[in-house]
């Protein structure tokens, strides 16, 4: 449950901070969303093939895929801050 407070924190930051410099948040918020997604499952499925767990121990695995999930969203978010701000066109 925490896991979808922490993707819909870093959603709603991007969306802030792409609208203060004026840059369409559509695929930072979607790269934001694959990346986590394929690093949480890549971690998982690492895990499981290399240490032999069994099901009971997706907590033991599941808690750092989300950890490095949420810094690799920390990580885009803070890319983002660093683009230039578009400057409005007059028509």
């Amino acid at each position: 449950m925490l896991e979808a407070f922490a993707i819909a924190y870093f959603i709603k930051q991007i969306k802030l901070v792409a609208d203060q410099k004026g840059i369409k948040p559509g695929k930072w918020i979607a790269g934001t969303v694959i990346t986590w997604i394929v690093v949480e499952a890549l971690i998982i499925i690492t895990a499981f093939m290399t240490l032999d767990l069994s099901q009971d121990d997706l907590i033991m695995v599941a808690i750092p895929a989300i950890l490095v999930s949420a810094a690799s969203a920390y990580f885009i978010l803070e890319q983002l801050k660093k683009q230039p701000a578009v400057k409005p066109t007059e028509l």
